[in-house]
């Protein structure tokens, strides 16, 4: 979705904008670090059968809340660009998938403060603020929220509150940060807005997060977050902690690690339709050597306006033709028209109706033993169940890009099971002028790279294992 202030789109059911700071002096070790990625079904996450968070009870309620998570993230986030990097270090997180849970989303565990606690946090390609429900300067913060963990910040030695006097306080987001400043050591505050009607508050601090090298050294950096004591909706946090912000924008988590380790990171998006315990790793730093890695330019100098990553579609083919979509789809303005963006936080791909109507024509020849249904994507048919779907007849779609590089998703990255016996197609029909989406379901079983020293997306084929 996006936020009101800055038309900023959501991650799951929400984009929060802020910044997070890593400090100059950060370790520089020749490893990279990791975050364990979270499934969406990963027992790890637990379920509190009070929440209204649960499992979906089957698959047409589970795409429904996938679909319904992504209508807030169909317009451009309008924000500038700006990235460095340097160093060879490698830091490395698990990284997961929550579908029980009903987000669209992956998830990773960082461990912060001082004595350490965990913390489980969406990750958000699209956002610049990483924070936490936090337990603060409320006065009473039981009413306020729902859940199994909050950060208590007294309890923390590490915590350092940043006070609204402060020429740290002076640059945070100005569209976000409240004015109010009552007295000097006061803490800086913000107030977010979304246009679904979510609202986050909360003050800004600095607090020590635990980093695990490769090699197994760990680290503590002092960074920069939310915490956030004041949320209008809190039983949509039930089961998570906050936001792990991974926006293209100067101050993101994302673009400061990446910066401190090597310029770039990566993650591996594992099958979200399938439920198992291994995870794979949201990795700060240089990948190992992967085989068979494509790479494309980030658009980041043609789009000043958006936080996410702008890459250049060149077409869409199936079965190896390749579609007559008019090129100016492709082309991003400075409106926020056209392009595309490649979003974990969205889970189902957007087309402009120009490139959407062009793909779904192609389907229907192949479709046309089927009868067409309602369900909760814009093209749904009968079908029989999967273990005798023949899937062979299903053409496949492949996304073409500049310089060569080719994205072949598999079958199950576009075809997705909707209730009992009705398939959809796994693309969400917008309006031109809006921006095309390309979101995880079709880059699931890959491991991308966001190489933001280079202004380079680099994808392969992956099986998401851990090491």
């Amino acid at each position: 979705m996006e936020r009101n202030i800055s038309l900023v789109s959501l991650l799951c059911f929400i984009i929060f904008n802020g910044c997070l700071v890593l400090e100059a002096d950060a370790v520089k070790s020749q490893r990279s670090e990791k975050l364990k990625l979270i499934h969406r079904h990963s027992p790890e996450l637990g379920h509190n059968p009070e929440t209204t968070l649960g499992p979906p009870k089957n698959s047409e309620e589970r795409l429904k809340q996938l679909v319904q998570s992504d209508k807030a993230r169909l317009h451009a986030i309008k924000r500038r660009l700006g990235v460095v990097g340097k160093a060879n270090d490698r830091v490395e997180f698990p990284f997961r998938s929550a579908a029980d849970l009903g987000f669209g989303q992956y998830f990773v565990s960082l461990r912060m403060g001082t004595p350490a606690h965990t913390f489980t946090l969406l990750v958000d390609t699209g956002s610049c603020l990483t924070w936490l429900k936090c337990r603060y300067t409320c006065i009473d913060c039981s009413a306020a929220w729902y859940g199994r963990r909050f950060f208590s910040a007294n309890e923390s030695s590490s915590f350092k509150s940043i006070p609204c006097s402060s020429q740290e306080c002076k640059t945070m987001d100005k569209a976000s940060t409240l004015p109010n400043c009552p007295h000097p050591n006061a803490p800086c505050y913000y107030d977010y807005s979304y246009l679904d009607g979510l609202n986050v508050a909360g003050s800004y601090f600095n607090e020590t997060v635990k980093f695990r090298f490769s090699n197994g050294r760990k680290k503590g950096l002092e960074m920069t977050m939310g915490c956030t004591d004041g949320l209008n909706n809190p039983k949509r946090f039930q089961e998570v902690d906050g936001i792990l912000a991974l926006g293209l924008d100067p101050l993101s988590f994302a673009v400061k690690a990446a910066h401190e380790f090597g310029g770039k990171f990566s993650f591996c998006l594992d099958n979200h339709w399938i439920v198992k315990s291994e995870s794979s790793y949201l990795v700060f730093g240089k990948e190992d050597q992967v085989p068979n890695m494509q790479f494309t330019d980030l658009l980041t100098e043609e789009s000043k306006m958006t936080s996410l990553y702008p890459i250049k579609v060149t077409g869409i083919s199936i079965n190896g033709t390749m579609l007559d979509i008019p090129s100016y789809v492709w082309d991003m303005t400075d409106k926020g028209a056209g392009g595309m963006i490649v979003d974990s936080g969205t889970t189902v791909t957007h087309l402009v109706e120009q490139a959407f109507d062009k793909v779904i024509a192609a389907f229907e020849p192949s479709l046309s033993m089927y009868n067409k249904t309602k369900g909760n994507l814009d093209y749904c048919f009968n079908a029989p169940p999967a273990e005798i779907f023949d899937e062979s007849i299903i053409p496949r779609v492949a996304i073409h890009f500049e310089g060569g590089a080719k994205l072949e998703p598999a079958v199950d990255g576009y075809i997705f099971d909707d209730s009992k016996g009705v398939k959809c197609l796994g693309f969400v029909r917008v309006a031109w002028p809006e921006m095309n989406i390309m979101g995880n379901l079709l880059m699931q079983n890959h491991l991308w790279e966001f190489d933001l020293a280079n202004k380079k997306v680099g994808f392969a084929p992956s099986k998401c294992m851990l090491d």
